[in-house]
């Protein structure tokens, strides 16, 4: 039989085409893909004379191989950013939380009343989180490393201006605000110079700075303790001056900017982000000089708003229970060691729970950071209506143990909420407003709780406040969330 007229018969005329013609397309419109072709002779006898058939067999039809994407390099610069960030926060806030160990050195040094005193570490805490703002939009235009290493002179000269202070009144200026605004300096780029250099693990590696707090307020307390009762307060300002000092060669392992740095992940936005981005309506120039351009121009701007002001009303709940939680202790007859401890606890867990937020915020399965942060919130109203009611010690182990973990979260998915608002561009100028408004936060809850025990005598009721005023800060960031979620569709039908 000749090789035409066999082809024929065994296979329809579609199938003998080559799939790159038009017909084949046509003609096999409907059916399975084209099969390749392999061709083999098949002898019959054993010499050279014998009979030779043509036989054609269907191969399995050619899979096109998916490319197989190389794993990324280990992220050796980024984690040596979060290193250097985690030492930098780990000296701000370890510096400013152990101040009140100097407050009876102070008295007694340089006069004055206990209420004076204490004004030098508000005042500190005032100046490093109101210059939030203006430090966020420095690292917009200078970049981390240039802030920080600034930060990190500024409080270090602060410091030792204040350790050769002959008054109360001089340290207010250079411990309160020279070294203050140096601690805000150094924090700010600090969290927010980490995120350019993750995409996967950017929420854990920020919850990993941030828990520098926690540690080195742990680890500095003793030593400040050490040298205070061996030398006096002057020679731990000193200590302290030195330790920020040594912070500008972490600052130098910091990006020179935001973007463009080596190891830095590119950011792609895609054209439709982009035609959303210009459909913003210009902002004013009073709107744009208060939240900075790129902060006022943006789409979701009502949803940062509310998130703030949610963020603002749990803040002012959070610092009052470690206020008031020890005298609420000692009013039910625990010891005095085991109610200082409970701050200890509250602490531990509040790092842990830091840690935890980011962790998850990075999951695909876990809630989105901003449901998070409203769980977290919510969680957190429990103990604080519990507490007051607590009497056995382990119930209040258990009850501000599980306060700190879950505030702690809300620290952790603070960052990664704003950037899935606003993007990492906008990070800078949220993170520093947010700052911000925690101070104030931080200036106000405890007054408020003390006028209200004052008036009617009860610890107790700090913390029912604490609880409806995170009660409250729920409920706006039920309407940020929903606000947030119109967004999203209303972005979806334009898209459409």
């Amino acid at each position: 039989m000749s090789l035409p007229r066999f082809l024929s018969r065994s296979l329809p005329a579609e199938r003998l085409l080559d799939p790159g013609t038009p017909g084949a397309a046509a003609g096999a419109e409907g059916r399975r893909r084209v099969p390749q072709l392999k061709w083999r002779w098949q002898e019959q006898g054993f010499g050279p004379g014998g009979n030779r058939t043509f036989l054609a067999e269907e191969e399995e039809p050619r899979v096109a191989a998916r490319p197989v994407t190389p794993p990324s390099p280990p992220n050796y610069r980024g984690w040596l950013v979060v290193l250097a960030s985690f030492l930098c926060v780990a000296i701000v806030d370890g510096v400013g939380y152990t101040t009140g160990l100097m407050l009876e050195s102070l008295k007694s040094d340089l006069g004055g009343s206990r209420g004076a005193v204490a004004v030098v570490g508000s005042l500190q805490v005032g100046v490093y989180s109101l210059s939030g703002p203006v430090v966020g939009k420095l690292v917009t235009r200078f970049g981390p490393r240039a802030v920080c290493i600034s930060g990190a002179v500024v409080a270090s000269i602060g410091l030792l201006a204040s350790s050769f202070s002959p008054s109360l009144n001089l340290i207010y200026s250079t411990y309160g605000l020279v070294t203050g605004f140096g601690f805000g300096l150094m924090y700010l780029p600090s969290v927010v110079g980490v995120a350019p250099y993750f995409s996967d693990n950017r929420a854990l590696a920020i919850g990993i700075c941030l828990c520098g707090s926690g540690v080195g307020t742990f680890a500095l307390a003793p030593v400040s303790n050490f040298i205070l009762h061996r030398h006096g307060w002057r020679w731990v300002m000193r200590t302290f001056s030195a330790l920020c000092l040594l912070c500008s060669l972490c600052g130098a392992m910091m990006a020179p900017g935001l973007t463009g740095a080596p190891g830095m992940v590119e950011v792609e936005v895609s054209k439709e982000e982009e035609e959303e981005e210009e459909l913003g309506p210009p902002p004013s120039p009073a709107l744009a000089l208060l939240l900075g351009k790129e902060l006022a121009r943006s789409n979701r701007l009502v949803t940062f708003l509310l998130f703030a002001l949610a963020d603002f009303l749990a803040f002012v709940a959070i610092y009052i229970p470690y206020t008031y939680l020890p005298p609420l202790a000692l009013a039910n007859h625990i010891l005095p060691g085991d109610a200082a401890f409970l701050i200890s606890v509250g602490g531990i867990s509040n790092t842990l729970g830091r840690l935890l937020g980011g962790w998850l915020s990075d999951k695909p399965w876990a809630p989105a950071p901003l449901h998070l942060t409203l769980l977290a919130i919510a969680c957190a109203a429990i103990p604080s209506f519990i507490l007051p009611s607590c009497l056995a010690y382990w119930t209040f182990l258990v009850n501000f143990g599980f306060f700190g973990m879950v505030t702690g979260s809300l620290v952790g998915c603070t960052s990664p909420v704003l950037v899935s608002l606003l993007g990492v561009a906008g990070l800078s100028p949220a993170f520093g407003m947010v700052t911000a408004f925690r101070g104030v936060a931080a200036l106000l809850g405890p007054p408020c709780a003390g006028l209200l025990v004052d008036q009617f005598d009860d610890h107790g009721l700090a913390l029912y406040l604490t609880g409806g005023l995170l009660m409250a800060s729920s409920l706006v960031e039920v309407l940020a969330t929903v606000t947030n979620h119109l967004h999203a569709r209303r972005a979806g039908y334009t898209r459409i």
